[in-house]
C-alpha cells in the first residue's frame, strides 16, 4: 500500500470512498454516476444549495457510518466532488 494522499487522506481511503460519495450524488439528483466526476462543481454543476448539502451529509453518514464534524467544515470542501471525496476520505480515516 502506497501512502500518497489526496486533499489530506490516504490514496485507499479516498478511493474507497469515491463511489460511496458519487453514488449518493448520482441517487439523490436521478442521474448516472459516470456523469459525476471529481471536476463537477457541487454548486455550479449541480445546483446544489444548503438543504442539498446537509441531505447528502446525511445520506454518507449513513452509509458510511460515521459522524461528520462540522466544525471541521471548510466551504472548499464542497467546491468541487473530488474535494467532497477527499474530506469524507479523511473523516472516514480518522474515526477508523
Amino acid at each position: 500500500m502506497s501512502d500518497t494522499t489526496i486533499g489530506g487522506a490516504p490514496q485507499a481511503a479516498t478511493s474507497d470512498t469515491t463511489a460511496v460519495v458519487i453514488g449518493a450524488l448520482a441517487q439523490m439528483l436521478g442521474r448516472e454516476p459516470e456523469s459525476i466526476s471529481a471536476q463537477t462543481r457541487l454548486f455550479e454543476d449541480l445546483s446544489f444549495d444548503s438543504t442539498s448539502v446537509l441531505e447528502l451529509l446525511i445520506q454518507l453518514e449513513a452509509e458510511l457510518g460515521v459522524e461528520f464534524d462540522t466544525e471541521t467544515l471548510e466551504p472548499t470542501d464542497f467546491e468541487t466532488v473530488g474535494a467532497l471525496i477527499a474530506y469524507v476520505a479523511a473523516q472516514v480515516e480518522e474515526n477508523a
